[in-house]
Protein backbone atom coordinates (compact mmCIF):
# COMPACT_ATOMS: atom_id res chain seq x y z
CA UNK A 1 0.00 0.00 0.00
CA UNK A 2 2.72 2.67 0.99
CA UNK A 3 4.38 2.30 -2.40
CA UNK A 4 1.46 3.07 -4.80
CA UNK A 5 0.99 6.65 -2.26
CA UNK A 6 4.61 7.66 -2.72
CA UNK A 7 4.29 7.22 -6.58
CA UNK A 8 1.34 9.37 -6.10
CA UNK A 9 3.43 11.51 -4.18
CA UNK A 10 6.30 12.43 -5.94
CA UNK A 11 8.28 10.96 -9.06
CA UNK A 12 10.80 8.16 -8.09
CA UNK A 13 14.04 8.27 -9.30
CA UNK A 14 16.67 5.31 -10.20
CA UNK A 15 19.29 5.19 -7.85
CA UNK A 16 22.34 2.95 -6.36
CA UNK A 17 22.08 1.50 -2.37
CA UNK A 18 24.34 2.22 -0.51
CA UNK A 19 24.05 -0.12 2.73
CA UNK A 20 23.78 1.41 6.60
CA UNK A 21 24.66 -0.28 9.78
CA UNK A 22 21.65 1.69 11.36
CA UNK A 23 18.46 -0.77 9.94
CA UNK A 24 17.26 -3.03 11.59
CA UNK A 25 16.93 -6.34 10.23
CA UNK A 26 14.67 -9.23 11.54
CA UNK A 27 15.86 -12.67 11.89
CA UNK A 28 14.91 -15.59 9.95
CA UNK A 29 12.74 -16.82 12.95
CA UNK A 30 11.15 -13.46 13.02
CA UNK A 31 10.33 -12.94 9.74
CA UNK A 32 8.38 -16.19 9.43
CA UNK A 33 6.53 -15.18 12.30
CA UNK A 34 5.36 -12.11 10.98
CA UNK A 35 5.04 -13.39 7.39
CA UNK A 36 2.24 -16.07 8.79
CA UNK A 37 0.43 -12.49 10.59
CA UNK A 38 1.06 -10.45 6.96
CA UNK A 39 -0.24 -13.66 4.76
CA UNK A 40 -3.07 -13.40 7.33
CA UNK A 41 -3.92 -9.96 6.19
CA UNK A 42 -5.05 -11.30 2.70
CA UNK A 43 -6.49 -8.48 1.55
CA UNK A 44 -7.63 -4.50 2.54
CA UNK A 45 -9.56 -1.99 0.73
CA UNK A 46 -9.27 2.06 1.62
CA UNK A 47 -10.80 4.93 0.72
CA UNK A 48 -8.11 7.58 -0.32
CA UNK A 49 -8.77 11.59 0.70
CA UNK A 50 -7.28 15.00 0.97
CA UNK A 51 -7.54 15.77 4.27
CA UNK A 52 -6.59 18.48 6.99
CA UNK A 53 -5.03 15.64 9.05
CA UNK A 54 -8.43 16.32 11.18
CA UNK A 55 -10.43 13.06 9.97
CA UNK A 56 -12.33 15.26 7.64
CA UNK A 57 -11.36 16.01 4.06
CA UNK A 58 -13.04 14.81 0.67
CA UNK A 59 -12.28 11.65 -0.96
CA UNK A 60 -10.11 11.08 -4.17
CA UNK A 61 -9.21 7.77 -5.04
CA UNK A 62 -9.00 3.78 -3.82
CA UNK A 63 -6.60 1.43 -2.73
CA UNK A 64 -6.62 -1.86 -2.70
CA UNK A 65 -4.09 -4.46 -1.73
CA UNK A 66 -4.02 -8.30 -1.43
CA UNK A 67 -1.95 -11.10 -0.54
CA UNK A 68 -1.41 -14.50 -2.24
CA UNK A 69 0.77 -17.42 -1.92
CA UNK A 70 1.99 -19.52 -4.82
CA UNK A 71 3.95 -22.49 -4.89
CA UNK A 72 5.93 -21.25 -7.89
CA UNK A 73 6.33 -18.07 -10.13
CA UNK A 74 7.63 -17.77 -13.21
CA UNK A 75 11.03 -19.44 -13.47
CA UNK A 76 12.27 -19.48 -10.03
CA UNK A 77 10.22 -22.72 -9.25
CA UNK A 78 10.09 -21.69 -5.20
CA UNK A 79 7.26 -20.88 -3.15
CA UNK A 80 6.61 -17.47 -2.95
CA UNK A 81 4.27 -14.64 -1.02
CA UNK A 82 3.29 -11.95 -3.20
CA UNK A 83 2.33 -8.78 -2.71
CA UNK A 84 -0.36 -6.64 -4.95
CA UNK A 85 -1.45 -3.02 -4.96
CA UNK A 86 -3.76 -1.24 -6.76
CA UNK A 87 -4.18 2.44 -6.71
CA UNK A 88 -7.20 4.59 -8.47
CA UNK A 89 -6.85 8.22 -8.11
CA UNK A 90 -10.27 9.87 -9.66
CA UNK A 91 -10.58 13.83 -8.26
CA UNK A 92 -10.87 17.25 -9.68
CA UNK A 93 -7.71 19.52 -10.12
CA UNK A 94 -8.37 23.40 -10.30
CA UNK A 95 -11.50 22.45 -12.07
CA UNK A 96 -10.10 19.91 -14.27
CA UNK A 97 -10.21 15.86 -13.36
CA UNK A 98 -7.47 13.86 -12.55
CA UNK A 99 -7.35 10.65 -13.31
CA UNK A 100 -4.72 8.06 -13.04
CA UNK A 101 -3.96 4.40 -11.93
CA UNK A 102 -1.36 2.54 -10.14
CA UNK A 103 -0.31 -1.03 -10.00
CA UNK A 104 2.33 -2.84 -7.98
CA UNK A 105 3.77 -6.42 -7.72
CA UNK A 106 6.23 -7.63 -5.89
CA UNK A 107 7.09 -11.22 -5.11
CA UNK A 108 9.39 -12.88 -2.19
CA UNK A 109 10.81 -16.28 -1.18
CA UNK A 110 8.08 -17.45 0.90
CA UNK A 111 11.43 -19.65 2.64
CA UNK A 112 14.52 -18.31 3.44
CA UNK A 113 16.58 -16.33 2.44
CA UNK A 114 13.54 -14.69 1.44
CA UNK A 115 15.08 -12.88 -1.56
CA UNK A 116 12.85 -10.37 -3.13
CA UNK A 117 12.49 -12.04 -6.96
CA UNK A 118 10.52 -9.58 -8.97
CA UNK A 119 8.93 -6.01 -8.70
CA UNK A 120 6.90 -4.43 -11.00
CA UNK A 121 5.18 -1.06 -11.21
CA UNK A 122 3.40 0.19 -13.85
CA UNK A 123 1.79 4.45 -13.71
CA UNK A 124 -1.05 4.46 -16.47
CA UNK A 125 -1.86 8.40 -16.78
CA UNK A 126 -4.87 10.00 -19.53
CA UNK A 127 -3.05 10.89 -22.59
CA UNK A 128 0.09 9.41 -21.70
CA UNK A 129 2.14 6.83 -22.24
CA UNK A 130 2.39 4.09 -19.70
CA UNK A 131 5.39 4.05 -17.21
CA UNK A 132 7.09 0.81 -15.97
CA UNK A 133 9.73 0.18 -13.63
CA UNK A 134 10.38 -3.99 -13.77
CA UNK A 135 13.12 -5.91 -10.93
CA UNK A 136 13.89 -9.14 -11.66
CA UNK A 137 16.82 -11.29 -9.59
CA UNK A 138 19.10 -13.26 -11.46
CA UNK A 139 21.40 -15.01 -8.99
CA UNK A 140 22.97 -12.03 -6.32
CA UNK A 141 22.31 -9.45 -8.66
CA UNK A 142 18.42 -7.29 -9.90
CA UNK A 143 18.05 -6.07 -13.19
CA UNK A 144 16.00 -2.85 -13.28
CA UNK A 145 13.95 -1.96 -16.81
CA UNK A 146 12.71 0.99 -16.88
CA UNK A 147 10.26 2.44 -19.47
CA UNK A 148 8.75 5.28 -19.75
CA UNK A 149 7.05 4.96 -23.49
CA UNK A 150 9.66 7.61 -24.57
CA UNK A 151 12.89 5.85 -23.72
CA UNK A 152 14.42 2.58 -22.01
CA UNK A 153 16.57 2.87 -19.26
CA UNK A 154 18.28 0.02 -17.59
CA UNK A 155 20.62 -0.74 -14.20
CA UNK A 156 21.85 -3.76 -12.44
CA UNK A 157 22.37 -3.76 -8.79
CA UNK A 158 25.33 -5.96 -8.27
CA UNK A 159 25.42 -8.36 -4.39
CA UNK A 160 21.44 -7.22 -4.23
CA UNK A 161 20.46 -7.65 -0.31
CA UNK A 162 16.56 -6.97 -0.40
CA UNK A 163 14.40 -9.06 1.53
CA UNK A 164 11.39 -10.08 3.64
CA UNK A 165 13.55 -9.65 6.14
CA UNK A 166 13.72 -6.35 5.34
CA UNK A 167 10.71 -5.35 4.05
CA UNK A 168 8.45 -6.96 6.97
CA UNK A 169 10.56 -4.90 9.82
CA UNK A 170 7.83 -2.15 9.49
CA UNK A 171 6.17 -5.06 11.15
CA UNK A 172 8.32 -5.31 14.11
CA UNK A 173 5.82 -3.86 16.66
CA UNK A 174 4.24 -6.99 16.74
CA UNK A 175 6.92 -9.54 18.06
CA UNK A 176 6.56 -10.46 21.25
CA UNK A 177 6.96 -7.69 23.83
CA UNK A 178 8.31 -5.09 21.41
CA UNK A 179 4.70 -2.95 21.42
CA UNK A 180 5.57 -0.67 24.28
CA UNK A 181 5.92 3.49 23.98
CA UNK A 182 9.09 5.13 22.68
CA UNK A 183 10.27 1.49 20.75
CA UNK A 184 11.65 3.06 17.51
CA UNK A 185 12.82 0.95 14.14
CA UNK A 186 15.07 1.78 11.22
CA UNK A 187 14.14 0.04 8.04
CA UNK A 188 14.51 -0.05 4.47
CA UNK A 189 12.16 -0.77 1.34
CA UNK A 190 12.79 -1.25 -2.11
CA UNK A 191 10.62 0.93 -4.69
CA UNK A 192 10.50 1.56 -7.70
CA UNK A 193 14.51 0.73 -8.60
CA UNK A 194 15.51 2.34 -5.33
CA UNK A 195 15.71 2.01 -1.45
CA UNK A 196 14.17 4.19 0.72
CA UNK A 197 14.82 4.61 4.59
CA UNK A 198 12.14 4.63 7.18
CA UNK A 199 11.59 5.20 10.56
CA UNK A 200 8.65 3.85 12.87
CA UNK A 201 8.58 5.30 16.43
CA UNK A 202 5.44 3.58 18.99
CA UNK A 203 3.79 5.98 20.39
CA UNK A 204 0.47 4.48 22.11
CA UNK A 205 -1.84 1.32 22.49
CA UNK A 206 -5.30 3.41 21.97
CA UNK A 207 -8.83 1.98 22.66
CA UNK A 208 -12.41 3.15 20.87
CA UNK A 209 -15.75 2.02 19.68
CA UNK A 210 -15.37 0.66 16.25
CA UNK A 211 -18.24 -0.49 14.30
CA UNK A 212 -20.36 -1.53 17.51
CA UNK A 213 -17.18 -3.21 18.82
CA UNK A 214 -14.64 -2.45 21.72
CA UNK A 215 -11.22 -2.14 19.86
CA UNK A 216 -7.84 -1.63 20.91
CA UNK A 217 -5.25 -0.52 18.20
CA UNK A 218 -1.63 0.46 18.04
CA UNK A 219 -0.33 3.71 16.93
CA UNK A 220 2.90 4.87 15.74
CA UNK A 221 4.70 7.59 13.57
CA UNK A 222 6.93 7.28 10.62
CA UNK A 223 9.65 9.53 9.09
CA UNK A 224 10.15 8.22 5.62
CA UNK A 225 13.76 9.69 4.58
CA UNK A 226 13.91 10.32 0.98
CA UNK A 227 14.19 13.06 -2.10
CA UNK A 228 11.33 14.31 -0.60
CA UNK A 229 10.62 13.69 3.06
CA UNK A 230 7.56 12.71 4.65
CA UNK A 231 5.69 11.81 8.20
CA UNK A 232 2.96 10.71 9.07
CA UNK A 233 1.19 7.98 11.28
CA UNK A 234 -0.51 4.73 11.43
CA UNK A 235 -2.88 3.28 12.92
CA UNK A 236 -3.37 -0.54 13.07
CA UNK A 237 -5.07 -3.61 13.83
CA UNK A 238 -2.74 -5.69 16.45
CA UNK A 239 -4.70 -8.83 15.76
CA UNK A 240 -4.47 -8.89 11.95
CA UNK A 241 -1.70 -6.31 10.74
CA UNK A 242 -4.58 -4.18 8.87
CA UNK A 243 -3.67 -0.34 8.32
CA UNK A 244 -6.69 1.57 9.97
CA UNK A 245 -5.49 4.89 9.09
CA UNK A 246 -2.38 6.11 7.14
CA UNK A 247 -1.54 9.48 7.64
CA UNK A 248 0.60 11.71 5.88
CA UNK A 249 0.62 15.21 7.72
CA UNK A 250 2.59 16.99 4.48
CA UNK A 251 0.88 16.98 2.11
CA UNK A 252 -2.27 16.25 4.00
CA UNK A 253 -3.58 12.42 2.69
CA UNK A 254 -4.98 9.53 4.39
CA UNK A 255 -5.78 5.88 3.02
CA UNK A 256 -9.21 4.86 5.40
CA UNK A 257 -9.55 1.46 5.84
CA UNK A 258 -13.41 0.53 4.61
CA UNK A 259 -15.28 -1.88 3.02
CA UNK A 260 -14.74 -2.84 -0.59
CA UNK A 261 -18.14 -0.79 -1.67
CA UNK A 262 -17.25 2.04 0.54
CA UNK A 263 -14.14 2.30 -0.83
CA UNK A 264 -14.84 1.93 -4.50
CA UNK A 265 -17.96 4.16 -4.48
CA UNK A 266 -16.10 8.12 -5.16
CA UNK A 267 -19.31 9.57 -4.82
CA UNK A 268 -19.09 8.12 -1.18
CA UNK A 269 -17.25 10.24 1.47
CA UNK A 270 -18.05 7.92 4.53
CA UNK A 271 -15.07 6.29 5.90
CA UNK A 272 -16.03 3.22 8.45
CA UNK A 273 -13.06 3.36 10.79
CA UNK A 274 -13.18 6.79 11.28
CA UNK A 275 -16.98 7.55 10.63
CA UNK A 276 -18.17 10.76 11.98
CA UNK A 277 -18.21 10.72 15.79
CA UNK A 278 -20.76 12.94 17.63
CA UNK A 279 -18.78 14.26 20.87
CA UNK A 280 -20.38 14.95 24.09
CA UNK A 281 -19.60 17.01 26.50
CA UNK A 282 -19.15 14.88 29.71
CA UNK A 283 -19.32 10.69 30.10
CA UNK A 284 -22.80 10.03 31.28
CA UNK A 285 -21.59 6.55 32.41
CA UNK A 286 -19.50 8.28 35.09
CA UNK A 287 -22.23 9.85 36.24
CA UNK A 288 -24.68 6.88 36.42
CA UNK A 289 -21.81 5.00 38.39
CA UNK A 290 -22.32 7.55 41.17
CA UNK A 291 -25.46 6.90 41.64
CA UNK A 292 -25.45 3.10 41.37
CA UNK A 293 -27.80 2.82 44.11
CA UNK A 294 -30.70 3.33 42.04
CA UNK A 295 -31.41 2.80 37.96
CA UNK A 296 -31.11 4.90 35.42
CA UNK A 297 -34.30 6.09 33.63
CA UNK A 298 -33.20 8.67 31.18
CA UNK A 299 -30.84 11.06 29.77
CA UNK A 300 -31.70 14.31 27.83
CA UNK A 301 -29.00 15.07 25.39
CA UNK A 302 -29.44 18.50 24.08
CA UNK A 303 -28.56 18.65 20.56
CA UNK A 304 -26.36 21.51 19.31
CA UNK A 305 -25.33 22.57 15.75
CA UNK A 306 -27.11 21.98 12.41
CA UNK A 307 -29.78 19.64 13.20
CA UNK A 308 -32.27 18.76 10.42
CA UNK A 309 -34.45 16.51 12.28
CA UNK A 310 -31.61 13.75 12.01
CA UNK A 311 -33.02 11.17 14.72
CA UNK A 312 -36.52 9.67 14.42
CA UNK A 313 -38.89 9.37 17.07
CA UNK A 314 -38.71 5.19 18.53
CA UNK A 315 -38.84 2.69 21.06
CA UNK A 316 -36.63 4.04 23.53
CA UNK A 317 -35.67 7.35 22.09
CA UNK A 318 -37.75 10.79 21.14
CA UNK A 319 -36.92 13.96 20.29
CA UNK A 320 -38.77 17.38 22.23
CA UNK A 321 -38.13 20.77 22.20
CA UNK A 322 -38.12 22.67 25.13
CA UNK A 323 -37.12 27.00 24.72
CA UNK A 324 -36.11 26.63 21.22
CA UNK A 325 -33.98 23.92 22.16
CA UNK A 326 -34.20 20.16 20.90
CA UNK A 327 -33.25 17.47 23.36
CA UNK A 328 -32.68 13.57 22.69
CA UNK A 329 -34.21 11.97 25.21
CA UNK A 330 -32.48 8.23 25.24
CA UNK A 331 -34.31 5.90 28.01
CA UNK A 332 -33.43 2.43 29.48
CA UNK A 333 -35.63 -0.58 28.22
CA UNK A 334 -36.15 -1.43 31.73
CA UNK A 335 -37.28 1.89 33.20
CA UNK A 336 -41.01 2.51 32.14
CA UNK A 337 -41.03 5.84 30.60
CA UNK A 338 -43.65 8.37 29.06
CA UNK A 339 -40.39 8.74 26.43
CA UNK A 340 -40.26 4.50 25.43
CA UNK A 341 -43.08 4.49 22.66
CA UNK A 342 -42.62 2.09 20.38
CA UNK A 343 -43.47 2.67 16.41
CA UNK A 344 -46.91 0.42 15.38
CA UNK A 345 -45.54 -2.26 12.71
CA UNK A 346 -48.01 -1.60 10.04
CA UNK A 347 -49.39 -5.01 8.00
CA UNK A 348 -47.62 -3.31 5.07
CA UNK A 349 -44.11 -3.08 6.84
CA UNK A 350 -44.20 -6.61 8.03
CA UNK A 351 -44.66 -8.03 4.88
CA UNK A 352 -42.35 -5.78 3.53
CA UNK A 353 -39.78 -6.97 5.92
CA UNK A 354 -40.46 -10.83 5.35
CA UNK A 355 -40.51 -10.97 1.56
CA UNK A 356 -37.90 -12.73 0.04
CA UNK A 357 -34.62 -10.47 -1.99
CA UNK A 358 -31.72 -11.37 -4.17
CA UNK A 359 -29.36 -10.94 -1.19
CA UNK A 360 -31.58 -12.80 1.23
CA UNK A 361 -32.09 -16.12 1.00
CA UNK A 362 -34.64 -16.98 3.44
CA UNK A 363 -36.17 -19.57 1.85
CA UNK A 364 -32.89 -21.38 1.68
CA UNK A 365 -32.62 -24.99 3.90
CA UNK A 366 -29.62 -24.16 5.22
CA UNK A 367 -30.59 -20.82 6.28
CA UNK A 368 -33.77 -22.05 8.01
CA UNK A 369 -32.15 -24.91 9.54
CA UNK A 370 -29.74 -22.25 11.22
CA UNK A 371 -32.06 -20.29 12.25
CA UNK A 372 -33.96 -22.99 13.69
CA UNK A 373 -30.95 -23.80 15.85
CA UNK A 374 -30.61 -20.60 16.62
CA UNK A 375 -34.06 -20.46 18.38
CA UNK A 376 -33.35 -23.99 20.33
CA UNK A 377 -37.23 -25.04 20.20
CA UNK A 378 -38.35 -21.36 21.58
CA UNK A 379 -42.29 -21.16 20.42
CA UNK A 380 -43.03 -17.43 21.81
CA UNK A 381 -41.64 -15.04 19.90
CA UNK A 382 -40.03 -13.36 22.53
CA UNK A 383 -38.17 -16.34 23.00
CA UNK A 384 -37.70 -16.52 19.61
CA UNK A 385 -35.83 -12.95 19.60
CA UNK A 386 -33.90 -13.77 22.97
CA UNK A 387 -32.37 -17.21 21.42
CA UNK A 388 -31.70 -15.96 17.96
CA UNK A 389 -29.69 -12.82 19.52
CA UNK A 390 -27.74 -15.07 21.52
CA UNK A 391 -26.98 -17.22 19.20
CA UNK A 392 -25.52 -14.71 16.51
CA UNK A 393 -23.79 -12.97 18.95
CA UNK A 394 -21.82 -16.32 20.14
CA UNK A 395 -21.75 -17.23 16.29
CA UNK A 396 -19.53 -14.19 15.03
CA UNK A 397 -16.38 -13.56 16.40
CA UNK A 398 -16.07 -10.15 16.63
CA UNK A 399 -13.39 -8.62 14.06
CA UNK A 400 -13.44 -4.97 12.79
CA UNK A 401 -13.33 -5.27 9.00
CA UNK A 402 -15.12 -8.04 6.96
CA UNK A 403 -13.86 -6.49 3.45
CA UNK A 404 -13.96 -9.41 1.88
CA UNK A 405 -17.84 -10.72 2.45
CA UNK A 406 -20.86 -9.67 0.15
CA UNK A 407 -23.07 -12.10 1.41
CA UNK A 408 -24.84 -14.33 4.45
CA UNK A 409 -22.92 -17.28 2.98
CA UNK A 410 -20.22 -15.91 3.39
CA UNK A 411 -20.69 -14.92 6.66
CA UNK A 412 -21.75 -18.02 8.13
CA UNK A 413 -18.77 -19.47 6.54
CA UNK A 414 -15.92 -17.29 8.33
CA UNK A 415 -18.13 -16.97 11.53
CA UNK A 416 -16.65 -13.12 11.53
CA UNK A 417 -17.43 -9.75 11.46
CA UNK A 418 -18.22 -6.54 13.03
CA UNK A 419 -21.80 -5.06 13.76
CA UNK A 420 -22.95 -5.03 10.11
CA UNK A 421 -22.59 -9.03 9.84
CA UNK A 422 -24.04 -9.58 12.69
CA UNK A 423 -27.41 -7.63 11.54
CA UNK A 424 -27.20 -8.89 8.29
CA UNK A 425 -27.15 -12.12 9.85
CA UNK A 426 -29.69 -12.25 12.21
CA UNK A 427 -31.95 -10.32 9.95
CA UNK A 428 -31.61 -13.18 7.48
CA UNK A 429 -32.40 -16.15 9.81
CA UNK A 430 -35.04 -13.55 11.58
CA UNK A 431 -36.87 -13.63 8.12
CA UNK A 432 -36.59 -16.79 7.41
CA UNK A 433 -38.73 -18.52 10.60
CA UNK A 434 -41.29 -15.83 9.87
CA UNK A 435 -39.95 -13.01 12.68
CA UNK A 436 -40.50 -9.56 10.66
CA UNK A 437 -36.73 -8.31 10.82
CA UNK A 438 -35.32 -5.37 9.19
CA UNK A 439 -31.46 -3.53 9.76
CA UNK A 440 -31.00 -0.24 11.51
CA UNK A 441 -28.05 2.43 11.41
CA UNK A 442 -27.24 4.70 14.30
CA UNK A 443 -24.36 5.44 16.75
CA UNK A 444 -23.88 3.96 19.58
CA UNK A 445 -22.09 5.77 23.26
CA UNK A 446 -18.67 4.97 23.05
CA UNK A 447 -16.74 6.35 26.58
CA UNK A 448 -13.22 5.78 25.79
CA UNK A 449 -13.86 8.47 23.00
CA UNK A 450 -16.81 10.29 25.18
CA UNK A 451 -18.71 10.33 22.00
CA UNK A 452 -21.42 8.84 19.88
CA UNK A 453 -20.02 6.08 17.32
CA UNK A 454 -21.66 4.72 14.03
CA UNK A 455 -23.22 1.43 15.05
CA UNK A 456 -26.04 -0.91 13.19
CA UNK A 457 -28.23 -3.54 14.52
CA UNK A 458 -31.90 -4.62 14.22
CA UNK A 459 -35.60 -3.95 14.84
CA UNK A 460 -38.01 -6.65 15.17
CA UNK A 461 -41.73 -6.69 15.00
CA UNK A 462 -43.60 -8.62 17.72
CA UNK A 463 -47.24 -8.35 19.11
CA UNK A 464 -47.52 -5.40 16.53
CA UNK A 465 -44.88 -2.54 17.69
CA UNK A 466 -41.21 -2.99 16.38
CA UNK A 467 -38.33 -3.62 19.29
CA UNK A 468 -34.97 -3.11 19.15
CA UNK A 469 -32.40 -5.95 18.59
CA UNK A 470 -28.48 -5.73 18.49
CA UNK A 471 -26.81 -9.08 17.87
CA UNK A 472 -23.70 -7.42 18.37
CA UNK A 473 -24.27 -6.62 22.20
CA UNK A 474 -26.86 -9.59 22.25
CA UNK A 475 -29.51 -7.00 23.81
CA UNK A 476 -33.51 -7.28 23.07
CA UNK A 477 -34.31 -3.96 24.16
CA UNK A 478 -31.53 -0.96 24.55
CA UNK A 479 -29.75 0.38 27.83
CA UNK A 480 -30.20 4.34 26.87
CA UNK A 481 -26.49 4.09 24.70
CA UNK A 482 -27.93 3.51 20.78
CA UNK A 483 -29.48 6.60 18.92
CA UNK A 484 -31.13 5.47 15.66
CA UNK A 485 -30.94 8.18 13.07
CA UNK A 486 -33.21 8.65 9.61
CA UNK A 487 -32.05 6.66 6.31
CA UNK A 488 -32.11 9.76 4.72
CA UNK A 489 -29.59 11.38 7.42
CA UNK A 490 -27.84 14.60 5.97
CA UNK A 491 -23.96 15.12 5.71
CA UNK A 492 -25.05 17.81 8.60
CA UNK A 493 -24.53 15.59 11.00
CA UNK A 494 -20.69 16.43 11.19
CA UNK A 495 -21.86 19.75 12.56
CA UNK A 496 -23.94 18.34 14.92
CA UNK A 497 -22.77 18.10 19.21
CA UNK A 498 -24.09 16.80 22.18
CA UNK A 499 -24.51 18.31 25.52
CA UNK A 500 -25.57 16.14 28.79
CA UNK A 501 -28.43 18.48 30.12
CA UNK A 502 -29.80 15.87 32.92
CA UNK A 503 -30.04 12.28 33.56
CA UNK A 504 -33.24 11.18 35.56
CA UNK A 505 -33.37 7.93 37.78
CA UNK A 506 -36.13 5.44 38.41
CA UNK A 507 -36.51 7.04 42.06
CA UNK A 508 -37.17 10.33 40.97
CA UNK A 509 -33.62 11.60 41.19
CA UNK A 510 -32.44 13.95 38.75
CA UNK A 511 -29.49 15.39 38.12
CA UNK A 512 -29.34 19.16 35.78
CA UNK A 513 -26.14 20.16 34.26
Amino acid sequence: MRNALFIFLFLISICSYAKSQEFNILSDDETQFLLKKYIDTKEMWHGIYATDGLGGGFKIGYSHIWIETQDNFNDYNKPVVIENQKMVIDTLTDGEALNFEVNNKQVFQAEPPYNLLYDYVDENYPEASLVTTTSVREENHINIFYNDGISERTKVIENFDYRLNHYLNHMAFFLPDQNYVGNTYKSIEFQEGKFVEFTYSFMENKKKMIQGIPYEYYVYDFYMNDDVPLSGQILVNPQNNQYLSFLYKEPGMEYRLEDREIAQNLNNKQDLFLAHEIPLDRDYLKVIEEYSHTKFKNIFIEIQGDYKNQFPNAYQQHVIEVDNSKYLVLSNFLSDTMYGVAEEASQEDINKNLEKKDFDPIDDPQIISLAKEGINGATEINDQIINLLSFVSDYIKDDLISTEWSSVYQIIENKSGDCTEHALLFNVLARSIGIPSREVSGYVYDHTSQSFVGHAWNEVAAKGFWFPADPTWNLFGLTGMHIKETEELTKLISNIKFRLAALEFQNGEEIVF
